[in-house]
């Protein structure tokens, strides 16, 4: 429902702005792998390892794509990055850890562990898709291809696993949720997300994405009003500090 909202709006989006580029066949087969690898694959792998790791845990694995972003996309399309991007990412990752592992749920289940580390470099095979479109293709019709052929994979996903269960009518509170998910998530920050990938790279746009578990204490404090403890403040400075130290050219 999520991936179909955001297609729907994407759709409209693109089409009033008369965004939407007829794709090549090679095009196409970018398009295809990025919505294989994200969020068809992320997703899966991400909520199966969410059954079997604490969220805490989950952090901490998602954090391996960023560090490992410089090495696959130097692999694969030679992205070229400085010694302080590998510094800025460690030192992120350090802050990281030092959020989820303090006095904190953290449940290292080797199944769970492998499908969110699996999960983590779908999310850097992603970004080297992104890198790799055509740049006359503006960044939301980018997202709306993507999302449109991860719905050929998941819709008969969804029929395979859930074809025996009855399908309930979602109520407003879980359907709101799921706007809100469609609209921020898998439109806005995607969109963005894809701009920051074409403009500094894909080490670098990963980078970012430590920023999360960084700032869930925050909004958590912010919206909860549960109190942050002290080595969250430490580590949102950690992390803080490592992006700034990872965006350095020189």
């Amino acid at each position: 429902m999520r991936i179909t909202i955001a297609t729907l709006i994407l759709f409209l989006f693109c089409g009033l702005r008369h965004e939407l580029e007829r794709p090549t066949r090679r095009e196409w087969l970018l398009f295809t792998l990025a919505g294989i690898f994200q969020p068809f694959i992320y997703f899966i792998l991400e909520a199966y390892g969410l059954q079997f790791s604490s969220p805490n845990t989950a952090s901490l694995v998602l954090a391996l794509g960023p560090l490992l972003s410089p090495f696959i996309a130097w692999i694969l399309i030679r992205e070229r990055v400085t010694i302080y991007t590998f510094i800025g990412l460690f030192v992120s990752a350090g802050g990281i850890a030092l959020i989820v592992l303090i006095g904190e749920n953290v449940n290292f289940n080797p199944l769970g562990v492998t499908l969110l580390a699996f999960a983590a470099i779908t999310t850097v095979l992603y970004c080297i898709c992104l890198r790799k479109v055509d740049a006359r293709f503006k960044p939301a019709t980018i997202v709306f291809y993507i999302d449109l052929t991860s719905l050929v994979f998941f819709l008969p996903t969804w029929l395979l696993f859930d074809h025996s269960r009855s399908f309930v009518a979602p109520s407003l509170h879980p359907l709101g949720s799921i706007l809100i998910l469609a609209v921020f998530c898998s439109v806005v920050s995607y969109i963005f997300f894809c701009n920051a990938v074409r403009y500094i790279g894909v080490a670098r746009a990963n980078a970012f994405s430590n920023l999360i578990p960084a700032l869930t204490p925050v909004c958590v404090w912010a919206i909860a009003g549960e109190m942050i403890s002290w080595n969250d403040y430490l580590g949102i400075f950690i992390v803080i500090s490592g992006l700034f130290i990872s965006q350095r050219k020189r």
